[in-house]
Formats: C-alpha cells, structure tokens, sequence
C-alpha cells in the first residue's frame, strides 16, 4: 500500500510539474519566430517601413504597390519572418491589389516578445498605417493566416474594412488547445485565447473562408463552426487534399481567391 500511495504521489507530482513547465513555456510553443538583422534586404519591389506602436514596440513591414486602389493587409502565421512571408505578394499583385504584410513583435526586425494583446497592437498599427497612407477602411481587406486569423478578426472586430479573409482559422485557441491536449487542461493554463468565435457577432463586413480538409494542425471543423455562426455574408472554400501549410500550392485555392478579388 505504501508503494502505491508513493506511486500515486510521485505521478501527481509529474503531472503538476508538466502543468507548470506548459504555462511558463507557453508562449515557445505557441509562437515560432525567425530572427533577421537589421541589414537584411527584402524583395526590390517592396517598400520596407517601421511602425511604433501604443506600447512602444517597434514593428517591420512590407508594402507592395498594386495596380488597384484596394489594400490587403496580411497577418501571417506562427512561425518564420518577412524573409519567407514577403512572397505571398505574388498571390495578391497580379489581382490589382496592394499588400502590406508586417512581423508581429518578436518576428524578423520587430522589437518585443509575442502576445495576444501586442499582436493586436501591432495588427492596429499596420491599419492606422494604411489609413493615414490614404487608404478608407472600404479599401482594405483584412487577411489572416492560421495564427493570424486570430489578430485578422479582432481586429475586424474593432475596425471597418472593406472584408475580412480567413485562411485556416481556429473557432478559439482555447478550443483547438482542448483538441489537442486535453490532459494540460487549456482552459486553465492558457493565456493565449484568440476567441475567433466570440468576436464574429461585432464583425460587419462579409468573411471569406479557406480551409484545407487534410489540415492536420487545425482541423476544418472549425472553419465549419466559424461558417455557421456567422450571421452575416459570407463565402466558404474548402481545398480538398490541402494541408495546413500547402493551401497555396493547390489550384483550387488561387482559383477563389482570382474569383473573389479580380
């Protein structure tokens, strides 16, 4: 009995220290940053600004000058920097628009560690930029990737735009954590919430879905969720086959997104 009783004991204690180790090492697993010197030289097209934001971070970005009048203003995902996400342009010049992608805190050149709250700062930095560069709310899209869904819709949520594009989102951080690893008991643990979910009612314009059904890190489902609880317009594409990090290397995808921006 004494074994036992030890054995249970020293389990509990494990377990409580994974708990522990989860909260603090939370931010490392959630986000995923590439570093780059000041130094480093971007796409010869684009032109490369820095912004201050309300808590005093400094944030790098991006802006490609389209044909149109329209501006896609791009939240990446969790992982990488500029370096690797300045290449999405080609999905958005030949449609007429301008783009402007920016590094959350943390990311490439930006100063700071990644938050939930920074990075909404640092999503209202980016449109205040668009705005005083002349753009109306009525001329930018709001674009957000995987992480980024959750920085593109609070942000639609707050803001006017002309729409708001959601590539492989989650219904909540919160939600997917559950999925995902129940046993860490996310709804205790996690800072991070990104409730896509509970933000869909304040959004106004329409909100465009891409999902892949073979996403194996965010399950379509959620998309599924976001789609019918969303009471206003909206569009839904899912690409059969894709991944969570190919969408862009099927036809179908580049298909509706001619169809829907042209």
């Amino acid at each position: 009995m004494k074994i036992l009783l030890s054995l249970i004991v020293a389990v509990a204690l494990l377990y409580v220290l994974v708990l522990v180790g989860a909260y603090f090492w939370q931010t490392s697993l959630i986000f995923h940053p590439g570093k780059l010197t000041k130094t480093f030289r971007f796409s010869a097209s684009a032109q490369e600004v820095f912004l201050a934001t309300r808590d005093h971070a400094t944030i790098n970005g991006l802006f490609f000058p389209g044909a149109g009048n329209d501006v896609i203003l791009y939240l990446h995902g969790n992982a990488g920097d500029l370096s690797t996400w300045q290449y999405i342009a080609s999905d958005f010049i030949p449609l007429g628009y301008n783009l402007f992608v920016i590094d959350y805190r943390g990311y490439g050149k930006s100063t700071g560690t990644p938050s939930e709250n920074g990075l909404y700062a640092d999503a209202d930095a980016a449109y205040d930029y668009l705005i005083e560069k002349g753009f109306a709310p009525q001329q930018i899209v709001i674009y957000g990737r995987s992480i980024g869904t959750g920085v593109a819709t609070d942000l639609a949520s707050r803001k006017l735009c002309k729409a708001l594009v959601l590539e492989s989102p989650y219904s909540s951080l919160t939600a997917l954590a559950k999925e995902k690893a129940p046993a860490l008991l996310p709804a205790l643990i996690l800072k991070y919430r990104f409730d896509n979910l509970s933000k869909l009612e304040a959004i106004r314009g329409p909100i465009i879905f891409f999902h892949g059904t073979a996403d194996e890190l965010i399950p379509v489902t959620h998309t599924e969720t976001l789609y019918a609880n969303y009471k206003g317009t909206k569009k839904k594409y899912l690409i059969e086959g894709a991944g969570h990090n190919d969408t862009g290397s099927f036809e179908a995808y580049h298909e509706a997104l001619k169809k829907l921006l042209d």
